[in-house]
């Protein structure tokens, strides 16, 4: 009876780690704050623009945006000013398709450029970093 209570005891315990490690460990594509949106790209948006993906976490529940003529004007139902006095600009770790001279945010301790393509046009990449800044000018 003890030795059944044992193994039983032994694999509840390794079925509940189990099930805690991989849901902590487990990396959200999505991180959401205030004023910023940070996009990590997994493997499976490779060969999708970011608008693309963007589709994806918006069905899985995980992102809300509005476009407006090809333009996202509203993220977690923060909208872009009437007058863009305020809205939302869209910043890469992706070298190739980032450009610093437009400008540059700070996020973590590095610096991320200013994405020289729109969400419909810039493809993305596989661990690349896509930041969606709420701005004020």
């Amino acid at each position: 009876m003890k030795r059944k209570f044992l193994s039983f005891f032994t694999l509840i315990f390794t079925l509940l780690f189990t099930a805690f490690v991989f849901v902590a460990c487990k990396k959200d594509p999505v991180k959401l704050d205030g004023d910023y949106i940070v996009i990590t790209a997994e493997e499976d948006a490779e060969g999708k623009t970011l608008l693309a993906y963007m589709n994806d976490l918006k069905a899985q529940e995980k992102l809300s945006f509005e476009l407006a003529n090809g333009m996202v004007t509203n993220i977690n139902g923060k909208a872009n000013a009437a007058d863009f006095s305020s809205c939302w600009m869209l910043y890469t770790s992706d070298s190739e398709n980032a450009n610093e001279v437009w400008g540059v945010v700070e996020y973590e301790g590095k610096n991320y450029g200013s994405a020289m393509l729109g969400a419909e046009s810039l493809p993305v990449k596989s661990g690349e970093i896509y930041i969606w800044w709420y701005q004020s000018f």
